[in-house]
């Protein structure tokens, strides 16, 4: 009965994901009132073609950094800091708050993100591909050596100083030796402005003490919104640690020389300048800030790397490198295949197949992005500019080059060649029906156009779309594009056959891997991109190890302690001990609170090595099976009623029944909309925000828990030898939170490969 309930309380909770965070929507209407002074700043700059220019020089990328600094470069690229503003993650959850709370939330959670694009006035909903490449970079270089202001608890609010690559920057210690280095910039080859040729540097070097402080890392740290609900709270729980009574800065286990402990630093030059190492010998913070956080973006985009940018994020996105593009075995097996298809698409291409089933593609992307936009008349540009460019992909094929039967008899040699390489697959069933069907298309294919009605309908979306892009009324915007929908539906229609046609080809080439977009056709192309992929995960590696490091280092588990002998036919009691060793913050800690999950996994394996106990098991999804667990629900697995979760939940307090533990503090109301009450009780009093609070599971600093276990009595059947093996599990978020906010499948497996295991081992016992 415990666990049906329990099931019971997850679908409740399913039915609730209309009203996520309606609570934070209204806590939020106030803070964030200066949000219409943001949109109107944007709106602003738009007016001036020279704004953006200047705002570009006036705000230094960290590439240009790197020229001298390429030690601490390097670690920052893959650092989550630098991972800030590219997380998908981070982006989808944004959006999905955005979009519930009917945009009240304003700049707040990219302020911090994306601080210089904040800075910049670029759009809160501007995509990565849209923004200035230094407000890619997240928290990068100058967001914080271009302060000089001390700015404590403001919840992301800090002033970056504007200025080209030579202003000042910001720094612990004062520029003593960089003034040596000024005296010296003829032999260097520096320039410290415009007028002086070398390499680009910064004209000097200010005192900020600051910045070597913990205080420094609040503004984004220790981060609530109005009425008290706390979404990072780091520092809560530093400022009452033994490290913070020691005096131990977050610098010094962050940044340090073991990650996640404090014991000095390492030494290395500040800078290399001219193939020179400059003051070798001084303490080196490690800008790798070492923490428990990990990527799941492609590995094309995430870590830096200027190579990258040879491309832009969205022809990075279409980059299958789970596929193996550009590695020497996929591009040997693929060639025959791409011969092939080189003569296929030739031949179609004339037809303008091709050009339909693309552009339609296209303008269906271009259309959905338009239908997010269209409160936002700024926003409308890149859409519109997609749209119009699909559209003339489709107009090339209202005039086909090709005849039909001219295409048919010759696409007969190039079938033969890809019936031959389909004979050599170990899947070649498969590839074999996608040809077949292939062929059969190709005999009932007529043609793509018929008729004055495509053309008429391309003109017509062509006109609508200029209209859209005038219109200054919201709601007639959404007349328009109503009447955008109608019209190009009706487009489709008419290209039918063409776009099934073509689609069969692309069928074909996708089972057989080859279904390049345009893009990336070009096999030197993927190649390129290829090398770029395996730096990047050679540095994904790096910072793969470092995590671990932190991990371990931050606890230990002790145990088994057995409570009785083990026996057969008898029930088991023992309990392992969890201590956090770190003495700066608590067993996780971290952002939102409830997102990170550590949790303990304990299996009991008989003496013929058979699993016959198990606590801290996962779904089918990868999440333990808990309340919120999707495999829970669907009945594929057991409630876990002994499980050891470290992970903080909020708990809600409701109309009717008890509190619910939630992962977001939304308040289940049985109105339509739920509103937030006036409360009998200031927050200052309660100290959380009413009808929502935090159930603390972490472990503070130096502190410890006992994981209590009972192992049933029918899972010692016989005697002999047996194992306990154990594992606590990290996660940066759990998968029903994921799918909740609109991840893809492909976020959702890079989660589930970066999750660490922290001290593994296995204890054996005997059992008579």
């Amino acid at each position: 009965m415990k666990g049906e309930s329990k099931i019971m309380h997850l679908n409740d909770i399913s039915k609730m994901s209309r009203n996520f965070t309606a609570i934070i929507a209204a806590a939020l209407v106030f803070v964030f009132a200066s949000s219409a002074w943001y949109e109107a700043s944007a709106e602003e700059a738009k007016k001036d073609p020279h704004v953006d220019i200047f705002s570009e020089d006036n705000y230094p990328s960290a590439s240009q950094c790197a020229v001298c600094h390429q030690k601490i470069y390097r670690e920052w690229a893959s650092s989550n800091h630098a991972y800030a503003s590219i997380s998908p993650m981070f982006h989808k959850f944004e959006q999905a708050i955005y979009d519930l709370t009917q945009g009240t939330i304003g700049s707040f959670c990219v302020r911090c993100h994306q601080q210089v694009g904040t800075q910049r006035n670029e759009p809160r909903e501007a995509p990565l591909w849209e923004r200035s490449q230094v407000a890619r970079e997240g928290i990068t270089c100058i967001t914080c050596h271009r302060v000089d202001e001390e700015f404590f608890k403001v919840n992301g609010e800090r002033n970056i100083i504007a200025g080209d690559i030579h202003a000042a920057v910001y720094n612990s210690k004062s520029g003593s030796v960089f003034e040596d280095i000024l005296k010296r910039k003829d032999e260097l080859k520096i320039a410290t402005d415009d007028t002086e040729r070398g390499a680009k540097i910064h004209g000097d070097v200010v005192e900020f003490p600051q910045i070597s402080k913990s205080e420094f890392c609040v503004s984004c740290h220790q981060v609530a919104v109005n009425l008290g609900i706390k979404l990072e709270v780091v520092w809560d729980q530093y400022r009452a640690s033994p490290a913070a009574k020691a005096g131990v800065t977050c610098q010094a286990c962050h940044m340090g020389k073991v990650p996640g402990v404090n014991s000095g630093y390492e030494k290395a030059p500040v800078a290399v300048v001219a193939g020179e190492e400059i003051n070798p010998d001084r303490d080196h913070h490690n800008h790798a800030f070492y923490g428990p956080g990990y990527p799941i973006a492609h590995p094309g985009i995430f870590p830096h790397n200027p190579d990258a940018e040879n491309w832009s994020i969205r022809e990075w996105l279409k980059f299958d490198w789970r596929a193996g593009w550009g590695t020497e075995e996929f591009e040997e097996k693929a060639e025959p295949f791409i011969e092939a298809f080189e003569g296929v698409d030739e031949l179609v291409e004339g037809t303008g197949a091709i050009a339909v089933f693309r552009g339609f593609e296209a303008l269906d992307v271009a259309t959905k992005t338009l239908s997010k936009r269209l409160a936002y008349k700024n926003r409308l540009e890149t859409p519109l500019k997609d749209a119009g460019e699909a559209l003339e992909a489709i107009g090339e094929a209202l005039e086909p080059e090709t005849e039909t039967a001219e295409m048919r008899e010759g696409l007969e040699e190039h079938f033969e060649a890809l019936g031959e390489a389909v004979e050599e697959l170990e899947y070649k069933e498969k590839a074999s029906n996608a040809l077949a069907a292939l062929k059969s298309a190709t005999k009932a294919f007529k043609g793509t156009w018929s008729g004055d009605g495509a053309e008429n309908a391309h003109e017509k979306i062509t006109e609508l779309l200029a209209k859209l892009g005038k219109e200054e009324d919201a709601g007639d915007r959404e007349d328009i594009f109503e009447e955008i929908t109608t019209v190009k539906e009706g487009l489709r229609k008419l290209a039918s056959q063409g776009i099934a046609f073509y689609a069969k080809v692309a069928a074909l080439k996708t089972v057989l891997d080859v279904n390049f977009p345009p893009d990336w056709s070009d096999p030197d192309d993927r190649e390129e991109a290829r090398a770029v992929v395996e730096a990047n995960t050679e540095e994904l590696e790096y910072k793969k190890t470092m995590r671990e490091q932190v991990m371990n280092n931050g606890g230990k588990i002790d145990g088994p302690f057995f409570e009785n002998d083990p026996k057969v036919g008898e029930a088991l009691s023992l309990k392992y001990v969890v201590t956090n060793i770190n003495n700066g913050h608590n067993l996780p800690s971290g952002s939102l609170g409830a997102q990170p999950e550590i949790w303990m996994n304990v299996a009991l394996i008989d003496p013929d090595g058979k699993n016959v106990w198990e606590s801290g098991y996962v779904d089918s999804y990868g999440d333990f099976a808990d309340v919120h667990s999707i495999g829970l629900a669907k009945g594929e697995v057991e409630f876990d009623d002994q499980l050891f979760n470290l992970q903080s939940k909020f708990l809600t307090t409701n109309i009717k029944g008890t509190d619910r533990e939630m992962y977001l503090p939304v308040n289940f109301d049985v109105d339509q909309r739920p509103f937030l009450r006036a409360a009998p009780q200031p927050t200052t009093v309660i100290n959380h925000p009413p009808g929502a609070r935090m159930e603390a599971r972490s472990i503070p600093p130096l502190g410890s828990k006992d994981a209590k276990y009972k192992i049933p009595a029918k899972a010692f059947q016989k005697k002999g030898k047996y194992r306990l093996a154990v594992r606590m599990r990290s996660r940066a978020e759990p998968i029903y939170f994921m799918k909740f906010v609109g991840a893809t499948e492909e976020m959702i497996q890079t989660m589930n490969e970066w999750m660490v295991d922290i001290h593994p081992y296995t204890v054996e016992f005997e059992v008579k």
